[in-house]
This record gives C-alpha cells, structure tokens and sequence, in this order.
C-alpha cells in the first residue's frame, strides 16, 4: 500500500486544469474571439479572390483575432505562475 501512494504521488498530471471557473471561461472567450476572427480573415481573402469588395464589417470582425490571441496567451501565462501547492 505504501508503495502504491509513492507511485501515485511522484506521477505528474497529463494536463493541468485551470484552477478557477474565471479563468477556463477566459481561456474559452479568448479561443473563441481569436477562431472567429481567423474565419473573418480567411472569408476576406476568399472574397478578394472571387473578385468581389469585403464589407467594413469583416475588417472589424478580424479585428478580434488578435483581441483574442492576447486574451488567451495572458490568461495562460498569468494563471500558470500560480501553482497551488499541496
């Protein structure tokens, strides 16, 4: 028995889960504003190649690719510096 706690405990977690709900939601919103922003940038090219003039709307809308890249690197490495210690 003894044996199998030291194993259990010297074994590192596959992935670590963010250690509050704040924190997974802005992971979430920052991956969600930075996926549709991409989309937003790929419908631009893909319009500009049928020859056709993008509206303004998808300029503002690829605005939020970068928006959401800064907000999901910070929320990782802010919250990666805070490692709860048992």
């Amino acid at each position: 028995m003894a044996q199998e706690s030291a194993v259990t405990s010297t074994r590192s977690p596959r992935r670590q889960e963010p250690s509050s709900r704040a924190e997974t939601v802005a992971l979430w919103v920052g991956m969600a504003l930075f996926l549709i922003g991409v989309i937003a940038l790929t419908s631009i090219f893909v319009i500009h190649i049928a020859g056709g003039a993008p509206i303004t709307a998808l300029y503002l809308i690829s605005l939020l690719c970068p928006l959401g890249l800064t907000v999901a690197f910070f929320t990782t490495v802010l919250t990666g510096g805070r490692r709860r210690v048992k």
